[in-house]
């Protein structure tokens, strides 16, 4: 039973400040790499919950910025990282093969008021909606989940996130490991305690994924994204999106698949590796490969 989650920084117990990759400041790297720390510690409780519920393998993709945001060197052999940026696909390895979806150190979406961190995206966004559903990143991962079939189950982060999460899917498991008190404030409680209780929500979480139905949007898909400030022309156009004004675009899609490859440009006709090859340096019995689950 594979379960697949999205990471995230803003959301993550002790973080409560923007990050800042262009600080070269020897203050702010001891800060990055702490955060590193708290997050492989977060993602480490919440594999050990989902293993004691039932899962065996979990695939962690590192969504927050450069996609180097969690100190693997720390992290539980069982977990499977994916991280990095430019991946073929939205998400990738996401497909009907995972059992559900969840997230981790997860913000809310633009606009909370009071909530920590709280943007889409990027700052510069206002609002992101499907079919005119307001979303924030998770819902958006929610969505796209939901394509295949594979319910969102779990969320921890900010009070306010998990908040929105709940409101979006009704019966998901929620722990909320701070709670927003301004954009650049929070109530957190610490790694140690945000650890806990994590696992314990990670592994009620896999109780519930026969009963918390996947997230599905009727054809076709609108996708609308509103800036806060002047950003296009519309005078220019594009083969995918059509740009209302200059604060406002639409991409209309098939389906989520469809609309991510729109949006970011993915080939569709990218395949995982570990879909089509088989090495042959080893027999296929007793074999263990970087992307086969290990209990």
């Amino acid at each position: 039973m594979r379960m697949y989650v999205v990471t995230d920084l803003e959301g993550v117990a002790g973080v409560y400040q923007w990050e800042n990759r262009d600080d070269t400041s020897l203050e702010n790297h001891e800060r990055r790499c702490r955060q590193r720390r708290w997050s492989a510690a977060e993602v480490n409780a919440m594999g050990e919950g989902f293993f004691a519920g039932g899962a065996t393998e979990a695939w962690v993709y590192d969504g927050h910025g450069a996609g180097y945001t969690i100190d693997i060197g720390l992290v539980d052999p069982r977990i499977r990282i994916l991280h990095g940026r430019g991946a073929p696909s939205y998400c990738t390895g996401l497909d009907e093969n995972c059992a559900a979806i969840g997230s981790l150190g997860t913000h809310a979406m633009a606009g909370t008021q009071w909530a920590n961190l709280a943007h889409t995206m990027g700052t510069s966004i206002r609002r992101y909606s499907l079919n005119g559903i307001d979303v924030g990143e998770t819902g958006y991962q929610a969505f796209l989940a939901g394509h295949f079939g594979v319910p969102f189950v779990f969320c921890a982060g900010d009070a306010y996130a998990c908040r929105e999460m709940e409101e979006l899917v009704p019966g998901c498991i929620t722990v909320a490991v701070k709670e927003g008190i301004g954009l650049m404030a929070a109530r957190t409680v610490p790694p140690t305690r945000s650890c806990e209780m994590i696992r314990e929500a990670a592994e009620e979480a896999m109780k519930h994924i026969d009963e918390i139905e996947p997230l599905k949007l009727e054809p076709p898909i609108v996708f609308r994204c509103e800036y806060y400030e002047p950003t296009l022309d519309p005078e220019k156009t594009s083969p995918n999106k059509h740009i209302i004004d200059s604060h406002t675009f639409e991409i209309e899609a098939e389906n989520m698949v469809d609309f991510m490859n729109k949006m970011y440009g993915f080939d569709p006709s990218y395949v995982p590796i570990w879909e089509t090859y088989t090495p042959v340096s080893m027999p296929r019995e007793g074999r263990s490969c970087p992307w086969e689950g290990q209990s």
